[in-house]
């Protein structure tokens, strides 16, 4: 079918990308952050299927991993030698802010960096700059501010949400230190928010990537599963 114009809600995005989690065998708890992170992409103007396929099909063809372990006290990489998967690195970060260490973190060759960003921001962090170079050498430094504001404050050419296999680190307090030459785009997550309550969001050509993760959650309709309580009922005491 054609996806191009398709129009979904932020409450759909929790509901399909848990189940798209879930459908590369992702742990429900983990799948249910992914989509949290999803919804803020979303609330920032991203399409969140064109940022998550990547880690999502990562997953699902066992080129990441969610085995992590440490190699020093602040650095975190994967256990099996694979590309660190999103899913387990942005729990990681997430725990790691709430500790109130003044260290930097650093999480190696992840799938997909960007994953990680949101699901800071939906966790509203302030007063982080996390920092990341890809397997194409692309640097990007991103800022997260006070009030659900942040900024890209540096990046390559090829766009933020695609890039992969990323060095990341995550430090306090945002960098201040911007030169005047570089290109700084931001953002406002709750006024994004604001605005698309009222459009929903769009969803583009790896919309159907995402859905056929999420549609490997679906019971078929059969006999046998309308037998075991599959669907819904016909009469009232169904």
């Amino acid at each position: 079918m054609n996806n191009e114009f398709i129009r979904i809600s932020l409450n759909e995005i929790l509901f399909y990308f848990t189940r798209a989690g879930f459908g590369v065998n992702a742990p429900i708890g983990l799948s249910e952050d992914f989509a949290r992170s999803n919804v803020w992409l979303a609330e920032n103007g991203f399409d969140p299927s064109s940022c998550s396929y990547f880690a999502l099909d990562c997953l699902d063809n066992r080129k990441s991993s969610l085995i992590t372990k440490f190699s020093d006290s602040n650095t975190i990489v994967c256990g099996n030698k694979k590309y660190l998967s999103a899913f387990q690195a942005s729990v990681v970060a997430a725990d790691w802010i709430t500790t109130d260490s003044k260290d930097e973190l650093k999480i190696v060759n992840v799938d997909s960096p960007f994953i990680v960003l949101a699901q800071l921001g939906a966790t509203l962090a302030e007063d982080l700059q996390v920092k990341w170079s890809d397997d194409k050498g692309d640097k990007y430094l991103v800022n997260l501010n006070k009030n659900e504001r942040w900024e890209i404050v540096s990046s390559s050419v090829n766009l933020i949400e695609h890039s992969k296999g990323a060095n990341i680190s995550i430090k306090s307090p945002a960098c201040k230190d911007i030169d005047n030459n570089a290109a700084v785009k931001k953002f406002d997550t709750k006024h994004g928010r604001q605005n698309i309550l009222q459009t929903g969001v769009e969803v583009k050509d790896r919309w159907g990537l995402v859905y056929e993760y999420f549609s490997r959650c679906l019971v078929k309709s059969n006999t046998r599963s309308r037998e075991s309580g599959a669907g819904a009922g016909l009469v009232d005491n169904d």
